[in-house]
This record gives C-alpha cells, sequence and structure tokens, in this order.
C-alpha cells in the first residue's frame, strides 16, 4: 500500500525482547536488498529506529549508479512484545508488494534462532547456566498450541556444574525480568491457569525439580511463566560448603 509517494509495511511480535527487535529488524532490511543501520536502539518506552539503503544500480542506458531509495523501520517493544512499522520512498514495481514481503520476511527471520557457542567453546569449569523462553512455534512443538493459548511463557533452564562444589537450586529463587523492569516470579505447574489435565500432567513432568547439583553435575527442565516479553533472568544457588548465596543474571 502507498501514500504520499511510500510505501508501508508493519508486523508485529509478541514476546519479543527489545535486543532481539533490533536484530530482526536490521536483518529483514538486509534480506529486503537494503544495508541496514541501527539509528537509535529500541528500548521500553523510547522507539528505535533503524535506516537502510538500497541503490537502485546500474544500466546499460545509464552506466553510472542509479538512484539511492531509503527503507525505515521505527520499533516500539514493550512487556507485550515488539511492533515493526516500515516506510520505503522505493517506486513501482517494489512498493505494490512492501508491505507483504517486509511482514513474511520479517517473520522469517524471527524464526531463525541465533547462532550460540558450542560445548567446545565452553569453559571446562565453574557454572554454567543457560536460559531460554521459548517462543510460540517452539512452546507450540513441545507442548501443545494449548499453552500459548493459557498465555504462559515457558522457559528452557539447564544449570551444568563443572566445579567440585555442590549447590542447592530452588525455583523459588528464579525470577524473569520483564522489558519494563518489573521481577516476575516462577509459576508451578498447578497454578498455570484453565488447562487440560493431560497438559497439566505434561507441564509437571517436564518443571525443574528443586535439588542439589553435585560436581560435574547437570540439572536440567522448564519453569513456567505469565506471557511477556523478558530481557533477563535472576537465580540464585546456595553453595552448601558455605551456605552462602551466589546470584547470576542471564540476558536474552
Amino acid at each position: 500500500m502507498t501514500q504520499h509517494g511510500l510505501a508501508h509495511g508493519s508486523a508485529t511480535q509478541p514476546a519479543m525482547p527489545c535486543s532481539e527487535a533490533a536484530r530482526v529488524a536490521s536483518g529483514t532490511l538486509l534480506r529486503l536488498g537494503y544495508a541496514p543501520e541501527v539509528v537509535d536502539p529500541p528500548k521500553p518506552g523510547a522507539p528505535g529506529k533503524l535506516v537502510g539503503h538500497k541503490n537502485s544500480g546500474w544500466s546499460a542506458a545509464t552506466p553510472e549508479p542509479g538512484r539511492q531509495y531509503t527503507a525505515t523501520v521505527t520499533v516500539q517493544c514493550s512487556n507485550q512484545g515488539a511492533e515493526f512499522d516500515a516506510v520505503t520512498d522505493e517506486p513501482l514495481p517494489a512498493s505494490l508488494t512492501f508491505a507483504t514481503d517486509f511482514r513474511s520476511t520479517l517473520e522469517k527471520v524471527a524464526a531463525r534462532r541465533v547462532s550460540r557457542p558450542r560445548l567446545g567453546d565452553e569453559p571446562e569449569t565453574g557454572l554454567l547456566i543457560a536460559v531460554e523462553p521459548l517462543r510460540a512455534a517452539d512452546a507450540s512443538a513441545e507442548f501443545g498450541n494449548e499453552l500459548n493459548n493459557a498465555g504462559i511463557t515457558a522457559v528452557r533452564l539447564k544449570i551444568d556444574n563443572r566445579t567440585d562444589r555442590t549447590y542447592d537450586f530452588g525455583t523459588d529463587r528464579v525470577q524473569l525480568v520483564t522489558q519494563e523492569g518489573e521481577r516476575i516470579d516462577a509459576l508451578t505447574a498447578e497454578r498455570v491457569g484453565p488447562v487440560s489435565a493431560s497438559l497439566q500432567a505434561t507441564l509437571r513432568k517436564k518443571q525443574i525439580a528443586d535439588g542439589q547439583i553435585l560436581p560435574k553435575g547437570v540439572l536440567s527442565g522448564f519453569l513456567y511463566f505469565p506471557a511477556s516479553a523478558y530481557r533477563r533472568a535472576t537465580l540464585v544457588l546456595i553453595d552448601q560448603a558455605t551456605e552462602e548465596d551466589e546470584g547470576f543474571s542471564v540476558e536474552f
């Protein structure tokens, strides 16, 4: 759709944090042929802006660089997720399909996982803590659509104890921090809301349990939180030998 000579496109990604929204907007511009630049990183309550430039290229009739087109993406993020609004001055025929192309391309970029270091790149000692809120598609594959419909974010947690010490873990010492800074406690499988008995049984089975993490041991499973856009997890482990708390923060 065009207006005043500009083509517009928009998209929404529920539960997507600001840091990921900037990556997705940049990747979308790149796939659409625009060289992206982050002008203002998005923050909760403060829209972000990314600008991309595309050159129309050389032609036989005009042996010199063609006209440069500009696309601008405004990103709004909050606890509900991220909203993207894009505009380009590129003319026909691209302007006719810009809205559809922008939305479908952004969805593909959002679905692509960010590659992370593998075990061979990780330290051999220490506590390795991984926290991953599942996106809607991954949650559906793991639990079915009923969990998404119940307004629940499933979070995969793994603690790899590559030390010679024993730690105590408790689910009540894990919190997620929303985009707007609110700290949220985990829900038990019994408190996730009105869900079927079969789903509740699955949630209980996959829920990470309180317990000890022995030297060279691994503790893993899921925790459940109200659906929101989260940017960080905090958790506290207790060193059994000293009875001292050790706090950790994991950014998403």
